[in-house]
C-alpha cells in the first residue's frame, strides 16, 4: 500500500520528494545560517493552509511570534490570510505557561501543549525551530535517549513534523564555523532535507537543496537549486558549475 503524502506546495520540491512528505513522519531540515530553513518551513505551512485549509503549528524557540510574523511578511507572505490556520507558539508563551507549573519539566509542558492543540483544534503539520534551542531548554541529559523519546512521541501525535537543525560540516563557509557532526537525529528521523550555499563563481553563491533520505518514498537524491523570488520558492536544476 502506498504511503499517504502531504504536498509541500513548493514548485519542484514535491517531485523531488516523490510526492511530498509522508503523513505522520518526523523530518529534519538541516542547513547553516542563511540557507532559509525557517522561511522554507513557513512557506510549506502557508501553502498547506491556503491550498487545503490544513491546521498548522510553528513552534518558534528562537524568535517571538511577532518577530517571526514580521519577518515572513517582509519576505512576501500574506500572514493575515492564514492566521486562523497557522498558529505560532513562541518561547515566551511556553515559558510563561510552564512557569505556572514549577513541578512539571519543560518538555512535559511542551508535549501537553501540542497534544491539547491536536485534540481540540487538530494539527496536520508541526514545525519545531530549532533542535538546538530545544536541547538547551529541555536540558537533555542523555541525548540519544531523549531524542528517541521525542521522535517517538511526535510520531504518536499523528501530525507530520518538521524539525529544523543546524547542519554539520567539516569546513567553514563564508567564515561560519558549522557545529560538529551529531548523528543521532539523522538516524532517528524518517526523512532529511539538506540545504546549503554553493559557490558558483568568485562572487556568486546559490542555495541548493537535496533529499538525503525519505522513508516510504522514491525520491531524487541529487542537489537542486533552491530559488526564492517574489515571496515564493522554486526548486529547479542547478546552475553550472
Amino acid at each position: 500500500m502506498e504511503t499517504a503524502k502531504i504536498q509541500t506546495y513548493i514548485e519542484g520540491l514535491d517531485d523531488a520528494l516523490g510526492g511530498g512528505f509522508p503523513v505522520g513522519h518526523v523530518l529534519l531540515i538541516s542547513g547553516l545560517p542563511g540557507t532559509m530553513k525557517s522561511t522554507l518551513s513557513y512557506a510549506i505551512l502557508h501553502g498547506n493552509a491556503r491550498e487545503r485549509g490544513a491546521k498548522c503549528l510553528y513552534v518558534s524557540l528562537e524568535q517571538t511570534r511577532k518577530s517571526l510574523e514580521a519577518q515572513m511578511a517582509a519576505m512576501g507572505f500574506d500572514v493575515e490570510a492564514v492566521r486562523g490556520e497557522v498558529h505560532i507558539l513562541d518561547l515566551g508563551t511556553i515559558q510563561k505557561e510552564a512557569g505556572k507549573s514549577a513541578t512539571k519539566p519543560w518538555m512535559e509542558f511542551l508535549r501537553r501543549t501540542l497534544q491539547t492543540k491536536k485534540d481540540i483544534e487538530g494539527v496536520d503539520l508541526v514545525v519545531i525551530d530549532s533542535l538546538e534551542a530545544l536541547e538547551v531548554l529541555a536540558k537533555f541529559e542523555d541525548r540519544r535517549t531523549d531524542l528517541f523519546r521525542l521522535f517517538e512521541w511526535l510520531r504518536d501525535l499523528g501530525a507530520t513534523t518538521v524539525i529544523l537543525a543546524e547542519a554539520a560540516s567539516d569546513a567553514p563557509f563564508l567564515g561560519i564555523e558549522a557545529p560538529q557532526p551529531r548523528r543521532d537525529e539523522t538516524f532517528l528521523a524518517d526523512g532529511i532535507l539538506e540545504l546549503k550555499m554553493h559557490s558558483i563563481s568568485d562572487v556568486e553563491v546559490q542555495r541548493r537543496i537535496r533529499v538525503v533520505k525519505m522513508r516510504g518514498s522514491h525520491h531524487k537524491t541529487g542537489f537542486s537549486a533552491l530559488v526564492f523570488e517574489d515571496g515564493r520558492f522554486q526548486v529547479t536544476s542547478v546552475i553550472s558549475p
